[in-house]
């Protein structure tokens, strides 16, 4: 099989290929003055197999597109199957309709990754992993949080495990049981009529601990600056968060910052400037075999 980055990766590619022995090539490219993109493989597949490394963090109707094209531009060239590797998906948020008239935006994605040939698909960390059903191939959902939260706790001194909400709890949990240490959660609740916010569930006494808040994503950094003035007021001592895509929107990082997170965390599927980055390319590499299996 043959490792292939489209037009935006971080690493993950040339990791797994490193780490497996595969063969790598990286799609040249351009932006035509209309917007529009140009790729290039740059050789003759002559029926090998070619797993499409892409992330969608960046200009991710640009790169959704270029993924498209990447699967043409693979079957051009000869390939005999053509496989994904999405490091992040966009769209996948809008795993359902809210409202009338509403599309299912992660269904649409998926779909067209299907029909235009690609058979089967891994993605790391999905906003569910039961929106890959959708897709009508083999599909996968690769998990790499555990390892980015074991490098930041290995810097913190008697960590307890935060997660920014109910909804992340049960995965924030299993890392703590993981890493043999206690998790917590955070619940804040929204007055539908007056809009304002009022804590719900808030951490039990972790004075002279430190705290480690994790998640998959983190945005707008909304939840993680909740979460960490709530474990300043518990008494925590340090204050680390770690999550797999750092999308980190607008002034994100400023506001962790300055809510007193003392470091940043992610996996290499998204780096950004002031944070961390935990390569994650040998947890993937090590899942390699559902791209071989019938």
């Amino acid at each position: 099989m043959i490792i292939a980055s489209v037009t935006s990766d971080y690493g993950i590619g040339k990791g797994i290929a490193d780490i497996t022995g595969m063969e790598y090539l990286t799609f040249s490219s351009k932006t035509f003055p209309d917007g529009e993109s140009y790729l290039n493989m740059g050789r003759n597949l002559k029926g090998e197999d070619v797993l499409l490394v892409q992330g969608m963090d960046t200009m991710p109707d640009k790169r959704f597109v270029e993924t498209l094209m990447a699967i043409d531009a693979a079957f051009e060239a000869g390939a005999g199957n053509v496989y994904g590797l999405i490091t992040y998906m966009a769209y996948a948020r809008q795993d359902r309709a809210f409202t009338e008239g509403e599309p299912i935006s992660a269904r649409a994605i998926l779909k067209a990754l299907y029909n235009a040939g690609m058979q089967r698909l891994a993605v790391v960390e999905p906003h569910k992993a039961e929106e890959l059903s959708y897709f009508k191939g083999k599909s996968n959902a690769i998990s790499v949080l555990e390892d980015v939260a074991v490098a930041a706790s290995n810097e913190l001194e008697n960590p307890i495990i935060i997660a920014p909400d109910a909804g992340s709890y049960a995965k924030a949990n299993g890392i703590a049981k993981a890493l043999g240490t206690e998790c917590d959660y955070i619940q804040k609740k929204r007055n539908r009529i007056d809009g304002s916010v009022s804590m719900e569930k808030g951490l039990g006494d972790i004075k002279g601990r430190d705290a480690l808040i994790v998640d998959d994503m983190i945005s707008t950094g909304g939840t993680i600056v909740q979460a960490a003035n709530e474990a300043k007021e518990k008494g925590a001592n340090r204050i680390y968060a770690a999550a797999t895509h750092l999308v980190l929107t607008g002034e994100a990082l400023r506001n962790i910052k300055n809510s007193g997170v003392s470091d940043v965390l992610g996996s290499n599927c998204i780096v950004r400037d002031g944070c961390r980055v935990v390569d994650v390319s040998r947890r993937i590499a090590d899942t390699m075999q559902f791209f071989g299996s019938d």
